[in-house]
């Protein structure tokens, strides 16, 4: 019975041990999602937040990545816009930013487009008041159904 009990007490605290390592371990996903970029582009602005975040760690940012199923183009003319709609993410003093790439116009899904930060080191302090906004590019330069993923390490 005395066994039974010590070997329960160990494996408890090997789980909660290997739970608490593993919620250090990352890497960590912050996600949003971007309706239309015109939704959150004002004139003379620097554009509206798309998502907050406040880590209670300092941290680091790895990799930004982007999927939109309409890449960015001057409305339904298929022109492409020069310069290009960005996703900014910022504490309003360190950021990174990232295009959002103009519809390809070929290939079987002729809208639909991606980004790749590659690895990055960005790092925020505990507490930052994190930002993800979207910064317009040309006139009427339109991109949408945009789903954003930042990942991060805890420092």
């Amino acid at each position: 019975m005395k066994f039974a009990r010590l070997v329960t007490i160990a494996l408890a605290g090997l789980i909660l041990s290997t739970n608490a390592q593993a919620q250090n371990a990352g890497p960590f996903l912050w996600t949003s999602y971007i309706d239309v970029v015109g939704n959150y582009v004002r004139t003379y602005s620097e554009g509206t937040v798309v998502s907050r975040f406040s880590p209670g760690v300092a941290i680091t940012v790895t990799r930004v990545q982007l999927q939109a199923a309409y890449g960015s183009q001057i409305g339904d003319t298929k022109v492409k816009c020069s310069p290009l709609p960005k996703i900014r993410v910022t504490d309003g003093t360190t950021e990174y930013r990232i295009a959002i790439p103009n519809a390809r116009q070929n290939g079987p899904y002729p809208t639909s487009v991606n980004a790749d930060s590659g690895t990055i080191a960005v790092g925020f302090p505990a507490n930052a008041n994190l930002r993800l906004t979207v910064l317009g590019g040309e006139t009427g330069c339109q991109a949408g159904a945009i789903n954003v993923v930042v990942q991060y390490s805890v420092n």
